[in-house]
């Protein structure tokens, strides 16, 4: 792991084995109240890649990095670049998970000249978050912690998987996670998504009750010549449960864009 300071704050990241200015960049954005260890079974398959570089962020105040996070969407999106511009990253095929989804989507028409293609997982053009969850981290937030695997993730997924993601939200404070919850409540992107004209790769599974397959179908229809692809049999955090499925797709949208 790396950090770099971006705006006053040590913001940590995974960099990729070798970087060349040349070749286009991976960056990868984890969503609300998560770090970059949602990519943890992405990494053995990106960090050395011939022709990609790789950047995972941890966003500020997740993680490891410094922060207080922010309260929109768009504010995240504004740090992103700045982190870009820190390293010189261009040529940008940006990765984004749920929350981080729609940071790459609202990154992709303010930044559109180092976007060069976009990854939408688990994610929509609104994040709507139940009032009840909302209240929940705001006034129990070790009840929520211990509920929240059995919306995110099937029945049958591995229980480290489960255990890992609540040891993360007990690591980042309750005012962020609280805070990233209403960020995603308040998105809405319904009326300029179309506008989005990279290579774009979305990615659903059947199992996810927080951002359900008929808001990858959404994107899909609205983002010209977008690629969609539905896992089975896995939640929220589809590429953590079906790892091999999500890279093999991951991979081969990526070799057909470059």
């Amino acid at each position: 792991m790396s950090d770099i300071l971006v705006r006053g704050l040590k913001i940590n990241y995974i960099a990729g084995e070798n970087f060349e200015k040349s070749r286009p960049t991976i960056l990868m954005i984890h969503g609300a109240g998560q770090s970059s260890l949602t990519w943890k079974y992405q990494l053995d398959s990106l960090k050395s890649h011939s022709k990609f570089n790789l950047f995972v962020i941890d966003l500020p105040g997740h993680g490891k990095s410094e922060g207080s996070g922010f309260k929109s969407v768009r504010e995240y999106s504004g740090f992103i670049k700045d982190f870009a511009d820190a390293l010189d990253l261009q040529k940008l095929i940006l990765v984004g998970h749920s929350m981080g989804g729609g940071v790459v989507q609202v990154f992709a028409l303010e930044y559109p000249e180092v976007v060069y293609a976009c990854v939408l997982v688990g994610t929509g053009v609104r994040l709507r978050v139940a009032k009840e969850t909302l209240e929940a981290v705001k006034n129990n937030y070790e009840a929520y912690c211990k509920i929240a695997p059995t919306r995110s993730f099937t029945s049958f997924s591995p229980e480290e998987l489960k255990k890992r993601f609540v040891e993360g939200l007990l690591r980042t404070p309750q005012q962020i996670v609280h805070q990233d919850f209403i960020a995603c409540d308040e998105f809405d992107f319904t009326n300029e998504v179309e506008k989005i004209k990279v290579p774009t790769l979305i990615v659903s599974s059947t199992e996810d009750i927080l951002t359900p397959v008929r808001y990858g179908e959404y994107l899909h229809s609205k983002i010209q010549g977008s690629e969609f692809h539905v896992i089975k049999n896995a939640g929220h955090f589809m590429m953590q449960e079906s790892a091999d499925v999500f890279n093999h797709i991951l991979l081969k949208f990526l070799s057909s864009i470059y």
